[in-house]
């Protein structure tokens, strides 16, 4: 017969036992169960395969004084597997509130959840006990939230800050910590750390962020900065036995790895070994309470030599280098592309021989609206994103007489020709109506036109740069045609920096480059590059952002290519199929009717090198 005083006595006792004295390496070595969905190599978790995360693993135990870890890693490095090993052990060992936090809630948060704690839990012995078979009425679990016994698991985005200002936390985890959004409310991250307070005070709290950077002094550089330890990730010479953090300039053509004491040369075959007994360095030691560790593709077992080497050789504009630099040598962009130099863009106009040289498939204005005037430059574009200023006009007269409209109004109408005398109608308009709105709404619902525009500009560099939802567009087009309003709204942070990008590539056909007329005046590529990128800290809260600061008295004409910039990207045919009458050149050739590219849209075909 069975004893139930022994039992219950049993299961009190057992409930008393402190947890397993395991760090989290090594519970990740005995329990962690990596998922066929997740991983190239199934099966039971190795710390021989990725030694190097062990370090930046044990400093999140409870036995570690650290209470915050920064990973500055490279991608596809691991990084997101610290967050995991740190979830499971917690949920298991040391249990209690946990909060994930991801750019956005959907989709980055549900797939984050669905494709890696999900199957974690699953294929984990130990953890799926926690929170039951899914499905099952012993499951308390749903996609964005996870109970388990003396604790829970919340995900959610950095863009909604509603999810961050609940209940008291005891984890933070912070993964892709350089694409979080600053929203009206503030830094997510800070609202996040307000949680953290009621377990920081009892000194058992722990918070992990995780990312690869984007700029110095904000995301994962200023916390990996403000460390009072750092760590950086060193291979070993085997010539001399010192150790280098490895860069772009310790390597040759070939692939080899230089030491940069001795000088000593390590060919690709060696590699292996050399990443596996790479050693962590302290850089800094100012304390252990925050702890940070720094780590490049050049150190990572997941990619060769020869393959990094090839993607930083095969980065052609400044876009692609800030991809590498970010996402594989895990260091900070330094502003290539960020600003424009008026002199060199000046010093690089050319001679065409018609309006509209060879290379342009259609056309777009952009229009910026001041109080006694309106400046439009009309732009040719190539499906490829390179473009060329086929005119600059300053049209006078104040938004409320309505003789600039007018004169807009002739711009519209006005057509340009090729050497071989085909022309060229406008593709689309865009105008501003950040200021002077009321007039431009009347002026846009005058013309009841579709072609023709309103726009209004959106700070934040994660906000979408047009919207690509047509049917919500149609609506809105339908609506215009009726009241003028409502404008289009632009994200004119990212606008800006495509621009500047293509005003830094290099005159190559075929490519996202802007192409100059010499008859531009020094005054035009004044205006064009009067806005720098910078890193600023904004607002009462004093939080860091990237901000575009004006460096010059005037910049419409930056403005009036944005706007035309967003005028191409608006365009889903980029040659209007109707006839035109002609105004500035009698006809040679009928006009132009049909996208001689072949259709898809002009934003399909710049997708290789928008951002």
């Amino acid at each position: 017969m069975i004893d139930i005083n022994l039992l219950v006595r049993a299961a009190y006792a057992d409930g008393l036992k402190p947890p397993p004295r395991l760090l989290p390496s090594e519970w990740a070595e005995n329990r962690r169960h990596l998922s066929p969905e997740a991983s190239a190599e199934p099966g039971q978790w190795r710390n021989a395969r990725a030694p190097y995360l062990v370090q930046p693993m044990d400093a999140l135990s409870f036995y570690h004084p650290a209470e915050r870890v920064v990973c500055k890693f490279s991608s596809q490095s691991g990084k997101t597997e610290i967050a995991l090993n740190m979830i499971g052990f917690a949920a298991e060992l040391d249990p209690g509130p946990i909060l994930v936090i991801q750019p956005n809630a959907s989709p980055m948060g549900e797939a984050f959840s669905k494709d890696r704690v999900a199957p974690m839990f699953r294929d984990s012995p130990s953890l799926r006990k926690l929170i039951g078979k899914p499905g099952s009425r012993a499951a308390q679990a749903t996609v964005m939230h996870k109970k388990f016994p003396g604790g829970h698991i919340t995900i959610a985005g950095a863009n909604s800050p509603s999810g961050l200002a609940s209940r008291p936390i005891r984890y933070l985890i912070g993964d892709e910590l350089d694409r979080w959004e600053i929203t009206k409310e503030g830094n997510p991250l800070l609202l996040a750390r307000k949680r953290l307070q009621t377990f920081r005070v009892r000194g058992n709290s722990k918070e992990l962020l995780v990312s690869s950077p984007t700029y110095a002094d904000v995301g994962i550089c200023a916390a990996y900065d403000a460390c009072a330890q750092q760590w950086e990730r060193h291979l070993v010479c085997d010539g001399c036995g010192k150790t280098t953090f490895p860069t772009m300039e310790n390597f040759t053509p070939q692939a080899e790895f230089v030491c940069t004491h001795c000088g000593h040369t390590h060919p690709p075959d060696v590699q292996d070994r050399l990443k596996l007994t790479g050693v962590w360095v302290k850089v800094k030691d100012e304390g252990e309470r925050s702890i940070g560790f720094w780590m490049s593709q050049w150190s990572s077992p997941f990619a060769r030599w020869a393959d990094t080497l090839a993607e930083w050789t095969d980065a052609q504009d400044p876009a692609e280098r800030q991809v590498v630099t970010n996402t594989v040598f895990a260091m900070p962009w330094e502003g290539e592309g960020d600003r424009a130099d008026p002199h060199a863009l000046r010093g690089r106009a050319e001679h065409w021989d018609a309006d509209v040289p060879a290379g342009v498939e259609f056309l777009t204005i952009g229009a910026d609206v001041q109080g006694d005037r309106i400046e439009a430059e009309v732009v040719g574009w190539a499906m490829s994103g390179e473009s060329w200023s086929i005119a600059y006009e300053v049209l006078p007269g104040e938004p409320e007489t309505g003789d600039a409209f007018a004169a807009l109004d002739d711009l519209w109408r006005a057509r340009w020709s090729d050497s071989e005398g085909n022309l060229y109608a406008p593709s689309m308009l865009c105008i501003d109506s950040g200021a002077f709105t009321k007039h431009i709404y009347s002026y846009v619902k005058r013309c009841r036109n579709p072609l023709i525009i309103p726009v209004k500009g959106a700070s934040g560099f994660q906000r979408e740069t047009v919207s690509m939802d047509r049917r919500a567009r149609m609506r809105r087009t339908v609506r215009r045609m009726q009241s003028g309003s409502p404008p289009e709204i632009l994200g004119v942070d990212q606008l800006k920096l495509q621009v500047y990008r293509s005003l830094a590539r290099p005159l190559l056909p075929g490519t996202a480059c802007a192409h100059f007329p010499i008859d531009r005046s020094e005054e035009y590529y004044a205006q064009l590059t009067g806005e720098r990128l910078q890193v600023a800290r904004i607002g009462k809260s004093r939080t860091v952002q990237r901000v575009w600061v004006q460096h010059y008295a005037h910049v419409e004409a930056l403005d009036a290519r944005v706007y035309a910039f967003a005028a191409a990207l608006f365009t889903d045919d980029p040659i209007r199929k109707r006839k035109v009458p002609t105004k500035r050149h009698e006809p040679a050739k009928p006009v132009r009717t049909r996208n001689q590219s072949g259709g898809g849209g002009f934003a399909a075909g710049m997708s290789e090198w928008l951002l």
